[in-house]
């Protein structure tokens, strides 16, 4: 496959951004309206690369908050004191998640301290001015500017700038206060990002401005960024905790099996990664309920493959395995969705990822059941070789997964 690294890991941070801002089947561009006041903010004040740096560590500055059933600004806004624990811990948790994509070291450091004070009454680590990075203060009052405008009814500059005045020098300093307001009246891009259509084309000029993340093509960061979002999309269900990447695993194993060609087999491995990032988009109360699904639940669940598609259209570098993910829920019998696919019709990696994804849902503890043990689930997956399974893969997959030590 020929890749350009750095655009790829750009379209997939972009594409992570917008994951971390579903909400309930809506979307709140906080991150992206964060990210260009940042980027607008450090315009004349830092190098290229830590503009570069500060607009990234932006865009994923509440990644930390995925663990949450509801958007992080939701508990801002109801001062919720049951998530402070993990309010109060999800930039550490932001910041080992971005620490572990290719060259975002220094983004990591931003995101760790973009809630502290420079009076020293932020957190995690109550440091004062002088210890906190200028890519965290410009995060901090960014973060600070668009909670405003999420969580009350004022929309306009002048109201925003008063109700922020009296953190001025505890929050963050006059000096950026000053400057951050010046620009972005002198600019219009306040005005601009009112609007979801307008925040969508601001943030995609301030992306191509700001520049992609220089990449040594030794490092397998597409692999690397894929595990973190992997990750981050199964944090939002606790009893999904690893599932991704075990049903990326399982597949790999099969393709390599099957002595698929080097590039099938990653595509593979990267689709299982994120074949369940529509789920994000899927209201947690329906996905995490301990009964029944009524039919009109069951219809929203099903939905979660078509908004995995969507998303992976934001990665347009990658577009070779969405339907590899978007069809791991097509059946062989031509009774699965969302397209009611059949046999052959179902690329050959999505008919591996069925069995794989299957196989560990039967194993795994779920709200609705208890888990099967590996060769209960070996010997369901054969029952429904070729109504819901490749017959032919069937036998390949179950005899791997016995040869495990299950």
């Amino acid at each position: 496959m020929k890749i350009d690294t750095g655009r790829t890991i750009n379209e997939l941070l972009v594409a992570l951004s917008y994951v971390i801002d579903s909400d309930q089947n809506k979307n709140l561009l906080h991150s992206w309206r964060v990210s260009i006041m940042s980027a607008l903010f450090s315009k004349k004040n830092v190098s290229v690369k830590k503009r570069r740096s500060i607009f990234y560590a932006s865009l994923l500055h509440d990644i930390g908050g995925m663990g949450l059933p509801f958007h992080i600004i939701h508990y801002l806004k109801n001062n919720d004191r049951e998530a402070q624990t993990v309010l109060l811990s999800h930039p550490i948790i932001g910041a080992q998640f971005v620490s572990g994509i290719p060259q975002m070291s220094e983004a990591a450091k931003f995101i760790l301290d973009h809630h502290e004070w420079i009076d020293g009454q932020g957190y995690p680590g109550s440091k004062t001015k002088k210890e906190i990075p200028w890519g965290s203060q410009v995060i901090r009052l960014a973060d600070a500017i668009d909670i405003i405008l999420q969580t009350t009814d004022i929309k306009d500059l002048k109201g925003v700038k008063k109700e922020l005045s009296p953190n001025i020098n505890k929050e963050y300093s006059r000096k950026l206060f000053d400057l951050a307001f010046k620009a972005l009246k002198k600019n219009g891009v306040f005005k601009k990002i009112s609007g979801e259509k307008e925040t969508m084309e601001v943030f995609n000029q301030t992306k191509e401005n700001v520049g992609v993340i220089r990449i040594d093509r030794k490092i397998d960061a597409i692999g690397t960024t894929l595990q973190v979002m992997a990750e981050v999309v199964d944090m939002k269900h606790p009893y999904a905790s690893g599932h991704s990447l075990r049903v990326s695993r399982y597949a790999m194993a099969i393709a390599l099996a099957m002595r698929l060609s080097h590039d099938e087999t990653t595509r593979i491995r990267w689709a299982g990664l994120i074949h369940d990032i529509g789920k994000v988009s899927v209201p947690r109360n329906i996905l995490d309920k301990p009964g029944s699904l009524t039919p009109e639940e069951f219809q929203e669940v099903k939905k979660h493959v078509v908004y995995t598609k969507d998303i992976m259209q934001m990665m347009p570098s990658l577009k070779e395995i969405i339907p590899v993910a978007a069809c791991h829920h097509e059946y062989f019998d031509g009774s699965g969705y969302p397209q009611g696919l059949k046999g052959q019709e179902i690329p050959l990696g999505a008919r591996i990822l069925t069995i794989c994804d299957a196989f560990d849902a039967m194993i795994s503890n779920r709200p609705y059941r208890n888990p099967l043990t590996p060769e209960q689930a070996c010997q369901e997956i054969e029952k429904l070789a070729g109504k819901q399974f490749d017959p032919g893969l069937t036998a390949k997959a179950v005899q791997l997964f016995r040869s495990f030590g299950l």
